[in-house]
């Protein structure tokens, strides 16, 4: 069995995004009492690619739960996100030069039915603001999709890697 964690890759001014460094450094760690192995990796800052990179993960792992992670530079502390909406800002453009106003056809939002029972099996809080930039995108497209998916997002000075792997291994163990 497996977990997925991808982080996204660099954007804009961040040059080595915390959000990728932390999947990378939970790659091939085995958690929870069940021995979950975790698959981290990076996926890009892109409206169209982030969550087509996703489920190409998803597809060759088979993972029983897949964790995004990205970094919201206006935090202090870690967040799971609840709600995802369908909405992306005009005026800030992914590492494709690409902008959007909205996701497409669809609910207005989608609720994360895991963001409670992962926060706390994280010990950290719920967020309910997504933002409307990519994070929240990749959230709306793969609960959209139907995939088993949480989302967390990190401040600039990360999350400590072994918070996250116990963390998840005691949301696993529960599922």
């Amino acid at each position: 069995m497996t977990v997925l964690v991808l982080g996204f890759g660099a954007f804009g001014q961040i040059l080595d995004n915390p959000s990728s460094r932390l999947a990378r450094a939970i790659n091939g760690r085995t958690i929870g009492l069940k021995g979950v192995t975790v698959v981290g990796a990076e996926m890009p800052v892109s409206y169209a690619r982030g969550w087509v990179t996703a489920l190409e993960y998803i597809g060759r792992t088979q993972p029983i739960f897949t964790l995004g992670i990205g970094v919201a530079a206006t935090r202090t502390a870690g967040m799971i996100e609840s709600t995802a909406r369908n909405v992306a800002s005009v005026a800030l453009s992914d590492i494709d030069d690409r902008a959007l106003g909205d996701l497409g056809t669809g609910p207005l939002d989608i609720q994360s039915p895991d963001a409670v029972a992962l926060a706390a099996a994280l010990g950290i809080a719920v967020s309910h603001d997504a933002g409307e930039y990519v994070c929240n995108a990749w959230l709306f497209q793969m609960l959209r999709a139907r995939q088993r998916v949480g989302f967390l997002h990190v401040p600039l000075e990360g999350f400590h890697a072994d918070q996250l792997a116990e963390g998840l291994g005691r949301f696993v163990d529960g599922l």
